[in-house]
């Protein structure tokens, strides 16, 4: 197969999860398919103006496969079946529906939906991260067919812990992550010892941000619940050294790279109930067994979310069955180079 090119978001606030899976996935297909050219293009996507069209247009004009972030794409139905005439594969990798981004004016989320439509019907392909995922966009859109290339994990230490138990909810601050409905929920259980840290940047919907810390603040939390923004690299490693269970509130998810990570480290979750984070969890849909590294719970009850934390954070038993279990999960975790051969079978010869 020719050279691969991935055509990505270029942004400042902080890496999200679609960015982290981009690079790995661009990294694990060069070790073993092949050269890669990552072209990072900034700009207001997903609402480009002119000159960011006009990049767009060069990044997909090449001889070979271009594999497009659906953040940049999505909203360019043109440029894309312009691409696919002149016959350039365009593999779109779709992590989050555009219109699935909550906050949206009807207006703005019907427009982008309608984009999107014509977008993935253009794609040559179209990718996603979960068969939850998968099956989302088929419903959406009506494209059948539709690739799932799951995320890896790459290998991580054992997380110690801490005492109080430290919760972590790792990802921006933004409405669909949800960070807010962890509140009362924490509110709730605000007899029992705990620490807490929301790790994430806050710059993409300040007024979201703004919001949670006067939710905390008017709750009296501010001293247990820790905003330190964006971490990453060593600081990012010590905190999840530190945590005992992640925290994924988010109304909506169609994967959740994070859950992965926290596996990686031993470390078992609790994720939103009807959300792709539950794939990441078990490695398949819906229902979970048993024996899962944690559990799921509808996102907008923080009553559930207040009754599993005090059982949790009470129960030793049950402490010690999600560890167990999230440190047999690790065991049996993706790898990167698994994602980019999933990848590789969906495309086929050429």
């Amino acid at each position: 197969m020719p050279a691969l090119r991935f055509v990505v978001p270029a942004r400042g606030d902080g890496p999200s999860g679609g960015d982290v899976y981009d690079a790995c996935l661009a990294r694990a297909w060069q070790a073993a398919h092949g050269p890669v050219e990552v072209l990072a293009l900034p700009g207001s996507w997903p609402r480009p103006g002119p000159a960011e069209r006009e990049a767009l247009r060069g990044a997909l004009g090449t001889s070979g496969t271009v594999v497009l972030d659906g953040l940049v794409g999505s909203a360019c139905p043109g440029e894309v079946s312009a691409a696919v005439a002149a016959g350039v594969r365009v593999v779109l990798l779709v992590h989050l529906p555009l219109p699935a981004e909550l906050g949206l004016p009807r207006a703005d989320a019907d427009r982008l939906a309608a984009l999107e439509s014509r977008t993935v019907h253009a794609a040559s392909a179209v990718v996603t991260t979960s068969r939850w995922a998968a099956a989302d966009l088929t419903r959406r859109y009506g494209r059948t067919g539709v690739l799932v290339a799951k995320p890896g994990a790459e290998p991580a230490a054992v997380a110690a812990g801490s005492r109080p138990p430290h919760l972590l909810a790792l990802g921006a601050l933004t409405r669909v992550k949800n960070h807010a409905g962890l509140v009362p929920a924490l509110d709730a259980v605000r007899d029992l010892p705990w620490q807490a840290t929301f790790a994430g940047p806050g710059t993409a919907q300040p007024a979201v941000a703004e919001h949670l810390l006067r939710a905390l603040d008017t709750v009296g939390l501010a001293d247990r619940v820790s905003l330190p923004g964006v971490v990453t690299g060593d600081a990012l490693e010590g905190l999840w050294q530190r945590t005992d269970l992640l925290l994924v509130p988010s109304l909506v998810e169609t994967y959740g790279l994070v859950v992965t990570e926290a596996l990686a480290h031993g470390v078992p979750a609790v994720v939103s109930a009807g959300t792709g984070a539950v794939e990441a969890l078990t490695g398949r849909p819906e229902p979970l067994p048993d024996d899962a590294a944690g559990t799921a719970v509808p996102p907008a009850d923080p009553g559930a979310w207040a009754r599993v934390l005090r059982r949790w954070l009470t129960d030793t038993e049950q402490r010690a069955a999600w560890r167990a279990a999230a440190l047999a999960r690790r065991q049996h975790l993706r790898t990167w180079a698994d994602t980019a051969a999933d990848l590789r079978r969906g495309l086929g010869p050429g």
